[in-house]
C-alpha cells in the first residue's frame, strides 16, 4: 500500500507515517517546513486545515493509503 495526499506534498514515507510539506491546491505555493502524521492503516486522516500564505485559500490536508495496481 501506498499513501496519497491533497493539500501536501509527501517528502517521506515509513509505514503508516509520514512527513510532507503544506502545498496549496489553489496557487501551488509549497510550505518549506516539515509535518509528520500517522496515517491509519485502510484510512485516511485529515491532518490540519490552514490558509495560504500567499493566496489566502483555505483547504484540510489529508492522506490516505491506496492499493497500488500491478
Amino acid at each position: 500500500m501506498a499513501i496519497e495526499m491533497t493539500g501536501g506534498e509527501i517528502i517521506r514515507e515509513r509505514g503508516t507515517v509520514v512527513t510532507f510539506h503544506q502545498k496549496c491546491e489553489n496557487c501551488g505555493y509549497v510550505y518549506d517546513f516539515n509535518k509528520t502524521t500517522i496515517v491509519p492503516a485502510y484510512s485516511s486522516r485529515k491532518v490540519r486545515p490552514f490558509t495560504c500564505e500567499n493566496c489566502g485559500h483555505y483547504q484540510e490536508v489529508e492522506a490516505r493509503h491506496f492499493k497500488e495496481e500491478s
